[in-house]
């Protein structure tokens, strides 16, 4: 689970760092329209914070 933990936080800060990285990748194939849109990435930007509290979460769990 620590392993898990790390794992998922690193990808989530990445996330949250570069979202335009994760935009791209090809499955799902998200359309060009919703690529240019700027909400798009406060989206992604969301859902890394998320996962970083999940990841963080796990992290003290397994640790305790």
């Amino acid at each position: 689970m620590l392993i898990a933990g790390i794992l998922i936080t690193i990808v989530a800060i990445f996330m949250v760092l570069v979202p335009q990285f994760f935009m791209r990748l090809k499955s799902p194939r998200i359309p060009d329209k919703l690529l240019k849109n700027p909400k798009m990435k406060i989206v992604l930007r969301v859902w890394g914070n998320i996962f970083v509290i999940v990841g963080i979460l796990l992290i003290i769990f397994s640790a305790s």
